[in-house]
């Protein structure tokens, strides 16, 4: 696994991270736990999780692995979104319903669609962000995280003085070893204008021309990307058109990227982001063994612009 140095944080660490947003929801938590351990067997040592993720089971799933193995890598967990309210029938029909959505993502599609799946937003208080963080540590089963970060947060709420000054004193107590903003490319550029105290910001994979982490890298703050396969259905847009244009699929075979036309495209779309964000950690799905070998094949390389010239040149 390639490493890397994360600015703003100064640990070395895998250029791929574990997104933990599905454990213990749509993964269940043996095939979590098995997850977890194919990606951290393969040198995956960046894992991204939030109090919300897994309709609030994530962290314990996460925490609970990772006994024995916490000096050995990173944890960013965040503040801000609480999991929605679930009754035990909801809880009982989504546990009947894994199976089945795990495999059909319109149905995955129809769940998120239906509310149920929806995060609550929280308003930031200090008492927030203090209580917030120790119930973090205590599902995690460690006494610091390596980044702590406002998710989804308002621009706004990066230049309050008292989220600043509670920010500071959690760096103080060492619970924390750096703080973050997991947000959009507009609450990322903000935290960037902020300055200390934030050494690191996680967004979504620009698009087009949008090179946000060459201003994160410039400004000596780490930058986390995620979303590799894009907003609004990205990747199913390349796959379909390299499904219908022969020529087209022809030219990403000779670039390298073979397979289905699926395979393809998400090749090419990953082999993107690790180029994009050279020196940071991209997040990734690796709930199957599959996707997690595909992501392999290009971490374990050097970062490709040729990836990103292909892009701009299709049209991504």
């Amino acid at each position: 696994m390639r490493e890397v140095t994360l600015a703003g944080l100064g640990a070395t660490t895998s250029c791929l991270g574990f997104g933990c947003a599905s454990l213990g929801s749509r993964v269940s938590e043996a095939l979590s736990v098995r997850a977890l351990a194919r990606a951290h067997a393969h040198g995956v040592r960046w894992f991204d999780v939030a109090p919300a993720y897994g309709a609030g089971a994530a962290e314990p799933i996460l925490g609970a692995f990772l006994q024995g193995r916490r000096a050995d890598v990173q944890i960013c967990t965040k503040v801000g979104l609480l999991p929605p309210a679930q009754s035990a029938p909801v809880h009982l029909v989504r546990s009947l319903l894994r199976p089945a959505v795990a495999l059909a993502r319109p149905l995955r599609a129809a769940i998120r669609w239906s509310g149920t799946t929806a995060n609550l937003r929280v308003p930031l208080t200090p008492d927030l962000l203090r209580n917030s963080l120790d119930r973090s540590l205590n599902r995690l089963r460690t006494d610091y995280v390596d980044v702590y970060a406002l998710h989804n947060a308002d621009p706004d709420d990066l230049k309050r003085d008292d989220i600043l000054r509670t920010f500071e004193d959690l760096l103080a107590s060492g619970k924390v070893r750096t703080v973050g903003v997991a947000a959009d490319a507009a609450a990322a550029r903000a935290a960037l204008a902020c300055g200390t105290p934030f050494g690191l910001v996680q967004f979504a994979q620009p698009q087009g021309a949008d090179d946000l982490a060459a201003v994160v890298r410039a400004a000596g703050v780490g930058c986390v990307t995620h979303t590799v396969f894009g907003v609004a259905g990205q990747l199913a847009r390349l796959t379909a058109r390299l499904k219908a244009n022969d020529a087209l699929q022809a030219r990403l075979v000779d670039a390298g990227y073979g397979g289905t036309p699926e395979e393809a495209a998400a090749a090419l779309l990953m082999a993107r982001a690790l180029a994009c964000n050279p020196a940071g950690v991209v997040l990734a799905s690796m709930a199957s063994e599959r996707s997690l070998l595909r992501n392999l094949a290009f971490a374990n390389s050097p970062p490709d612009p040729a990836a990103i010239a292909l892009c701009n040149a299709i049209g991504l």
